[in-house]
């Protein structure tokens, strides 16, 4: 015995396989002809499969049948969590386009919503209470949730609020923070003079604020972060071969003039009155032309200026060679120096030096621009 649905798709499938058949007798079309075929086929296998299940009919007199049918089961509850997903997923897609943080923040979403659907599909099993299901969903989730949505919204508003100050200028910067802090300050004070506030109201402040605080926070990421001035240092001026230099330059300004106590140093080179260079090597008495370093070990060498002009002190390392990542450095000079030293003043150089003094053509020299005559071989055992 057919049911009522095998009829109708049975019947829908000969009409489809005699269209089929008619419409390529009579036009001859491929294209026609296939989309016909393909549909008699898609009904064919309908048809199929209902007259298996029989179009899912229960019997009214089978008390059993009625109890056990799908339809006697209780229908999936309503979850959030597909929505989620496709949201991770839309992140994830415009992430790869736009931003790599983007693609974190949907792959995290991706990964919290399957987890989350997988538990609550398996809870909405457990039985045929929904109040028993909801309680063993919340015993196994809730001790892994509740810490990870902790550390996962803490982090997102800490990332937001880091956005949002680097987005705004030096001067507002300051400004905007010491605004926020005011806000949560009388925030929690108008919550503590009036604890008869409701608990929901509370609540939905701080969602509100933490939107915004969010919504600002991707606003303030999308349009960049604002200029910030690199500001020059004495590494840069060796790189660019400028450690000659008797000008202030910005490496120079607000430069520190003194060196504390506990500084480990190897030397100490002093730049005298007459402007004479001489040096003092630990635990050797007396003044000498020379300073002996370790190899491949950093040192700290003390340079002072005892002259009424600013200073700064040079360690020439000889020639570059040429390489194949810097063909265009072959024979500039290696460098490394201090700031400028005023009158009385006294700066640290540190550096490590890898090849012996013996295998080099050029010694390794302290000088001082702007002082002609003055240097101070270095000796690398």
């Amino acid at each position: 015995m057919f049911t009522t649905g095998s009829k109708l798709l049975l019947g829908a499938t000969v009409m489809a396989t005699i269209a089929a058949v008619a419409y390529g007798l009579a036009q001859g079309g491929a294209l026609g002809t296939v989309g016909l075929t393909f549909a008699a086929l898609a009904l064919a296998l309908l048809a199929g499969v209902n007259l298996y299940v029989r179009d899912a009919d229960v019997s009214a007199m089978d008390a059993a049948a009625v109890a056990a049918s799908p339809a006697a089961a209780t229908a999936p509850g309503a979850s959030v969590w597909p929505a989620v997903a496709a949201l991770g997923a839309a992140l994830v897609v415009i992430g790869v386009a736009s931003f790599p943080v983007v693609v974190i923040f949907g792959v995290i979403a991706l990964v919290a919503a399957t987890v989350e659907w997988m538990v609550q599909a398996w809870s909405e099993r457990a039985s045929a209470d929904g109040g028993y299901n909801a309680g063993v969903r919340s015993r196994i989730a809730h001790p892994l949730e509740f810490p990870l949505f902790a550390i996962v919204g803490i982090g997102i508003l800490v990332y937001s609020f880091s956005r949002i100050m680097l987005f705004l200028s030096k001067s507002a910067g300051p400004v905007a923070f010491g605004l926020i802090a005011a806000l949560i300050l009388g925030a929690g004070f108008v919550v503590a003079l009036r604890p008869a506030i409701k608990t929901g109201a509370v609540a939905v402040v701080a969602v509100v604020a933490a939107l915004g605080l969010v919504a600002g926070g991707v606003s303030a990421a999308l349009d960049g972060e604002r200029d910030i001035h690199v500001y020059e240092t004495t590494s840069d001026l060796a790189r660019a071969n400028e450690c000659d230099t008797t000008e202030e330059t910005e490496a120079d300004e607000n430069a520190s003039q003194t060196v504390a106590a506990k500084a480990n140093i190897t030397a100490e080179v002093t730049l005298r009155e007459d402007e004479a260079l001489v040096a003092r090597n630990l635990g050797i008495a007396g003044d000498q032309s020379t300073v002996v370093v370790a190899r491949n070990n950093p040192t700290n060498v003390l340079f002072r200026n005892e002259t009424s002009e600013p200073r700064r002190m040079v360690l020439q390392l000889g020639s570059n060679g040429a390489t194949l990542s810097n063909p265009d450095r072959a024979g500039v000079p290696t460098q490394r120096c201090t700031s400028l030293v005023e009158e009385g003043g006294s700066q640290l150089l540190t550096f490590s030096i890898a090849m012996p003094s013996a295998a080099r053509e050029q010694p390794y020299l302290f000088t001082v621009p702007g002082v002609d005559d003055t240097q101070i071989e270095v000796v690398v055992p």
